[in-house]
């Protein structure tokens, strides 16, 4: 039961975009927008940076990162995937509907103890924060059941990549899939990788 002292009517109060679901293609395609800030103006706050372009998500994630050795991309990665996961808990999309949120609105509800997030938020918010310090980051669509000859993909699941720049490892970032991330590699039959670049 929701206790009135813990309902905030500001939360309700939210940028983003729900449209029919298209797919995971089109899905992917906005969320790169949004993570490189690359966005219709009428559709975010007018004269606000978004995503990689928001000097306040860029200062967030410095904070991440701050305590970490200098040049140790790996960790700065991990750090990010780390506390996207812990920023809220996972509540998936409505059944009809795509629901895709900006990144600074995701930082919002994040920092505010309310973040609601499923896959494509913690996707793009861990893409975004990766962005934000330079590294090179990908999403990664999937499906656990074979592909059949001349049907369309069916992909259920997209996360993050990003690349250290020193070993060049592509890290995978899935705190949905958290410690079981291995398992989930395991029992993928299809997938598509999409640059954020």
């Amino acid at each position: 039961m929701l206790r009135a002292n813990s309902y905030a009517p500001t939360f309700n109060e939210a940028v983003g975009t729900t449209e029919p679901y298209r797919g995971t293609d089109h899905t992917v395609a906005v969320m790169i927008q949004l993570a490189k800030g690359l966005v219709d103006p009428r559709a975010m706050v007018q004269n606000a940076l978004q995503g990689e372009r928001s000097i306040r998500f860029r200062r967030h994630t410095e904070q991440i990162i701050n305590n970490l050795r200098p040049k140790d991309y790996t960790s700065e990665i991990i750090a990010i995937s780390r506390w996207w996961g812990n920023a809220g808990r996972y509540t998936r999309d409505p059944l009809h509907v795509e629901l895709v949120r900006s990144p600074d609105r995701l930082l919002n509800d994040a920092l505010a103890g309310r973040a609601a997030l499923d896959c494509d938020d913690l996707a793009l918010a861990i893409a975004t924060s990766c962005l934000t310090i330079g590294a090179r980051a990908q999403f990664v669509t999937v499906g656990f059941r074979p592909r059949l000859p001349g049907q369309p993909k069916i992909h259920t699941h997209v996360f993050a990549r990003a690349q250290d720049p020193k070993s060049k490892v592509w890290w995978v970032l899935d705190p949905v899939a958290g410690r079981k991330t291995g398992d989930m590699l395991k029992r993928v039959k299809q997938y598509t990788i999409f640059e954020v670049d």
